[in-house]
Order: C-alpha cells, then sequence, then structure tokens
C-alpha cells in the first residue's frame, strides 16, 4: 500500500524541465478564443479546450506559422520521451483531425512557385 503512494506521489521527472503553471493556464486565451471561433466547426477541438487550454493557448499562439504548427501537433500525438499517459482518445482525434486540416491550409495557402506561374502564363 504504502509503495502505492510513494510511486503517486513521487517527483515526476520532467517536472524540472517545465516551466511553473501560470494562472493563465487555466483558461482559454482571447488569442485561442478567436482561434478557435476562425477555425471550421467541424475542426474546432472543443474537448481539448476544456480539458487542456494551456496546450490550446500554445497551439493558439503558433497557428500562423505553419513549420512551428506541424511541430507541435506531432508533438502532441507521438510520445517521443516514453511513457507519457497520453491524452484521453477524443482529444487525440481532436488533435489529429486538427493536425490533418493544418497541413490541407498549408498546401491550400502555398504560393505558386515561379515555374508554375510561367507555365501557367506561356498557356494563356
Amino acid at each position: 500500500m504504502f509503495r502505492v503512494l510513494e510511486t503517486l506521489t513521487a517527483a515526476d521527472p520532467w517536472d524540472a524541465e517545465r516551466r511553473p503553471p501560470r494562472h493563465a493556464d487555466e483558461a482559454l486565451t482571447g488569442t485561442a478564443r478567436q482561434w478557435l471561433r476562425r477555425l471550421p466547426a467541424r475542426r474546432r477541438p472543443l474537448r481539448l479546450c476544456i480539458a487542456f487550454p494551456r496546450v490550446a493557448n500554445t497551439l493558439a499562439s503558433h497557428w500562423c506559422d505553419s513549420v512551428q504548427s506541424a511541430v507541435l501537433l506531432e508533438d502532441l500525438l507521438r510520445d517521443r520521451r516514453g511513457g507519457r499517459h497520453g491524452f484521453p482518445p477524443q482529444v487525440t482525434r481532436e488533435l489529429r483531425r486538427l493536425r490533418e486540416f493544418n497541413a490541407q491550409q498549408r498546401v491550400e495557402l502555398r504560393p505558386e512557385a515561379v515555374g508554375e506561374v510561367l507555365s501557367r502564363l506561356v498557356a494563356w
């Protein structure tokens, strides 16, 4: 019994790596609320926002940078450290839908290459 309690109360080895919690981590920021409203209804990670507002705030603040948002989503979905409990299945599905949407959105917004523009102009 005491070993179980020791295991539950033992310090997480990653505690030293994490920044200290802030009061703002408990609720969505204005940036996160705007980001959520701008997402298509089917892509909004509502469960993530309710259960993990700190994660949602981080995603929202990096969403404009395609590389950072892709890396962040990948890090959230993969256990690189080993031993993570992971997110609940519903939140994981939301993160996967966001990753797909992010990748799709970035392809659609990709600027045309010079060669593509020239070939289109020549064909015209």
